[in-house]
C-alpha cells in the first residue's frame, strides 16, 4: 500500500510540472523589441516582484504597489513611452531606494525599459 501511494504522490507531481513551467526569473528572456507584458513582464514581475510580502496585491502589499496585474503595473510607469518618469525602470536601474533585493539581469533590466518605451502595452 505505501509504493502504492508513493507512486501516486510522484505522479501527481510530475503531473503538474511540465518543462514550460517557469520558476525562476532567469527563465524569462525579453526580445530586443515588441516586448509583450503577457509573455514576459507579467512572468517576470509575477516571480521575481509579487511574492507574499512583496508586491502581491494582499493587504500589506510593500509600499502599496500591487504588480499581480497590468493596471498596477501600469501605474508604476507613470507615461508610457517616458522611461525617465517610469518609478518602474527606475527601481530596475537601482536609482530610487528599494528595501527588498532586484533579481534582474541586464536582459531583464532592458526588457523592461524597452516594454516602457514601446508604450507599455497590455499586449
Amino acid at each position: 500500500m505505501k509504493q502504492a501511494i508513493t507512486l501516486v504522490a510522484i505522479c501527481s507531481v510530475w503531473a503538474g510540472c511540465s518543462s514550460g513551467d517557469i520558476t525562476s526569473p532567469n527563465q524569462i528572456v525579453f526580445p530586443t523589441s515588441n516586448v509583450s507584458f503577457s509573455a514576459q513582464v507579467e512572468p517576470y514581475l509575477t516571480i521575481a516582484c509579487s511574492m507574499t510580502g512583496c508586491h502581491d496585491g494582499s493587504a500589506t502589499t510593500a509600499g502599496g504597489i500591487d504588480l499581480t496585474h497590468y493596471y498596477g503595473v501600469l501605474n508604476e510607469v507613470s507615461r508610457p513611452g517616458d522611461t525617465l518618469t517610469s518609478e518602474l525602470v527606475e527601481v530596475m536601474y537601482s536609482r530610487v531606494n528599494h528595501p527588498g533585493v532586484i533579481v534582474a539581469n541586464d536582459n531583464q533590466r532592458n526588457g523592461i525599459k524597452v516594454w516602457v518605451l514601446e508604450g507599455a502595452k497590455n499586449n
